[in-house]
């Protein structure tokens, strides 16, 4: 139900989000990719070299697997905005504001995830 809750939430950026709510949106999202991601690689030609990409170098799927196909090229916009509204509202379920979701991509993606994944992986804050 969890990850129902974060897919239905999908344009809330507004409440909270329990601990719970998010990790399981987040595992929802990580197997969906993987999904996605081996039907693309193993079905499919890949179109694109994110490398090749304005500022693909920053890109941290680069790292992983350069070069994908319609997919995943598909996938990550689409699950970008419940991604982004999950981390707003579990933000705030730690007392914390929104904006900090900013750190999954700014200033430079990964690097900033060394800051939230902590605060998304804490405790409630009692104010509610």
């Amino acid at each position: 139900m969890a990850t129902y809750r974060g897919l239905r939430n999908y344009f809330n950026f507004r409440g909270r989000a329990s601990k719970e709510d998010f990790w399981f949106f987040v595992l929802f999202f990580v197997v969906a990719y993987l999904f996605v991601w081996s039907i693309d690689h193993f079905f499919l030609l890949p179109v694109v070299n994110l490398k090749d990409l304005p500022f693909g170098h920053l890109l941290p799927g680069g790292y992983v697997d350069q070069e994908v196909g319609l997919l995943v090229l598909a996938y990550r916009p689409v699950m970008a905005v419940p991604t982004m509204s999950a981390t707003v509202r579990r933000l705030r379920d730690t007392g914390r504001s929104g904006w900090w979701s900013l750190l999954w991509v700014f200033p430079v993606p990964v690097l900033g995830w060394f800051w939230l994944i902590p605060w998304l992986a804490g405790s409630s804050s009692d104010s509610r």
